[in-house]
């Protein structure tokens, strides 16, 4: 047995989409890490196919957005039918994000895609090595790998996270119980090319007496088709074409003709979930975390944005710039996201796959109204692309709002908000929001979206000047040097200001844009002046109307736990 000292800070369980995620976030941050996975090879499986517009947002801070996009098929909405009769179409054109569509690019196809990123940032998946124990003592984990056709290594870590998916030995080591159940019906799958008139840019599904069957649009006229189906009505160890040909022709619209099969398979689904994150110097992630109905295509998002979630505290404890506390709050957000998901995805999936006759008549009826209705189909584009995700309750995001600095009648040389101003900041992006983007100048008439500003491993301070006053210049200015005092090594400087130029005597210590328009200011709700502190994930800590360093350095301090460097010398 071989044995190695603690020199690698992170060992990460599981080469997936899950944890390749965390493996590249963390050698953003300059964190190493050992990513391992118990198989030879990659798997040559399509598994999960969707990605949602929060994960493609994601993907843009990474830098590698546009080769997936390049790689993968656009779906601009999804329908509902019986027969050849449309229940329903849901758009997501109108959606707030840049990427206002589901990208359909299959997993191995995401994992060779992150797997090469990995690669390019000095990372290397080490596969045939499968944990086989852990024990933790003194805060430093020792991970028992063995090595295919090779010794057992024993190995410490200061930290260990498992993204070994659905049945992770990472999970059992830390005996957590996997609590849920199975739904009783049984599915059939196929990726299979189609000759037909489905829609190749929207997901379909097709409502029928015996079952439900969908079609998810893989691009040059491949689809991914998946049914419920009668467990009596499997003879073979695996489905046939000419069994799939069969479900298609009775439950689909006519005329679907299937060519040639890429990958043919039964499948049961659960929903079961872990009740803690987090043990000690041990998290989970992903599916070995909370696993629930694909009805969706929901599941590999989540863990990718679990873990996303997880890199940016992990790095700043890992860099002695947190303290440990910090990662409680890994818990505290991604949990409740997690049982979200089970929740909607399980009503989701009870009402596809409705046995009873009325029942379904009634979905249908429901189906067509409510796809009529604003409000329900608003809602339903959010959280059908993950836009919905908010960590509005979490112990580390705040505000600050003082009604003393509320004026009743607006002054025009004031920078304090009026009571019209504070109403509107009220009904603006709140702390735990994912941050909106909107379109910028950079002063030279270059156009800039505030997200290619945010790119990077800091935090963002937005400082907004709500109306053009010499006073609240100088304000923004010195909060602005006050920051890169105390926190530069943290927190990046941003000021978005309501004017045509950049005016003469602003000096700001940090990137100047323009909102000639007033879109920035009006989404914000910074009619008057206001500051945002944007999360490395891209989620709103903190904000407060007027912008004041007070309340912010407050706010990182109790995030932090500890007291910022240049503050603790003095």
């Amino acid at each position: 047995m071989s044995q190695q000292s603690v020199n690698t800070p992170v060992l990460v369980v599981g080469a997936g989409p899950t944890g390749l995620t965390l493996a590249i976030e963390l050698s953003r941050y300059g964190i190493p890490c050992r990513l391992i996975d118990k198989l030879e090879t990659p798997s040559d499986k399509s598994k999960a196919l969707a990605l949602h517009a929060r994960s493609l947002e994601m993907f843009e801070n990474i830098g590698i957005v546009e080769t997936m996009i390049r790689q993968g098929n656009i779906a601009e909405g999804f329908s509902m039918h019986t027969g050849k009769t449309r229940l329903a179409r849901i758009s997501t054109a109108e959606i707030d994000s840049p990427y206002p569509f589901i990208l359909m690019l299959s997993q191995c196809e995401i994992e060779r895609i992150l797997s090469e990123h990995f690669k390019s940032l000095g990372g290397t998946v080490e596969r045939g090595i499968e944990l086989v124990n852990l024990e933790e003592v003194n805060g430093n984990v020792t991970a028992s790998l063995r090595h295919l056709n090779g010794p057992l290594e024993e190995a410490v870590f200061p930290w260990v996270v498992g993204c070994d998916g659905a049945h992770s030995i990472v999970r059992k080591l830390l005996k957590l119980p996997f609590e849920g159940s199975a739904y009783e019906e049984q599915f059939v799958l196929a990726d299979v090319d189609v000759q037909s008139g489905i829609a190749e840019d929207e997901v379909s599904t097709f409502f029928h007496e015996e079952g439900a069957l969908v079609f998810f649009p893989m691009g040059n006229h491949r689809f991914r088709t998946m049914g419920n189906i009668d467990a009596a009505t499997i003879t073979t160890e695996t489905p046939t074409v000419e069994y799939m040909q069969d479900l298609v022709d009775k439950r689909g619209p006519g005329n679907v003709k299937l060519l040639t099969t890429h990958w043919l398979a039964w499948f049961k689904i659960h929903r079961r979930s872990v009740s803690t994150y987090k043990v000690g110097h041990v998290f989970v992630g992903g599916d070995a975390a909370h696993i629930h109905s694909p009805v969706g295509g929901q599941g590999m998002n989540t863990g990718m944005q679990d873990v996303q979630n997880l890199a940016w505290k992990l790095a700043l404890v890992v860099q002695g710039k947190a303290n440990e506390s910090l990662l409680e709050s890994y818990q505290a957000e991604r949990h409740p996201v997690g049982q979200e998901l089970i929740k909607g995805t399980d009503i989701a999936t009870k009402l596809a796959f409705l046995r009873n006759p009325v029942a379904k008549q009634i979905r249908n009826h429901m189906m067509s109204f409510l796809s009529q209705q604003e409000v329900f189909v608003q809602r339903l584009r959010k959280v059908g692309t993950m836009l919905a995700v908010n960590y509005r309750n979490s112990p580390i995001v705040g505000e600050f709002r003082d009604m003393h600095d509320v004026q009743l009648t607006p002054a025009a040389e004031s920078e304090r908000p009026s009571l019209p101003a504070w109403m509107e900041f009220a009904r603006a992006p709140l702390p735990g929001d994912h941050a909106p983007d909107v379109m910028l100048s950079d002063g030279s008439r270059n156009q800039i979206r505030l997200y290619e500003a945010l790119r990077g491993t800091k935090h963002n301070l937005i400082l907004f000047d709500g109306k053009p006053t010499e006073d609240g210049y100088r304000n923004v200015e010195q909060i602005a040097k006050t920051v890169n005092e105390k926190f530069a090594d943290l927190v990046n400087v941003h000021l978005i200001i309501a004017a045509d130029t950049l005016p003469a005597s602003l000096k700001f210590p940090g990137k100047v844009y323009l909102d000639r328009d007033l879109t920035a200011h009006q989404i914000y709700g910074a009619a008057s002046e206001a500051q945002y502190l944007v999360r490395p994930d891209w989620y709103i800590g903190f904000r407060s109307q007027p912008a004041k360093f007070a309340p912010l350095e407050a706010h990182l301090q109790k995030v932090l736990g500890k007291a910022p460097a240049a503050v603790q010398a003095g």
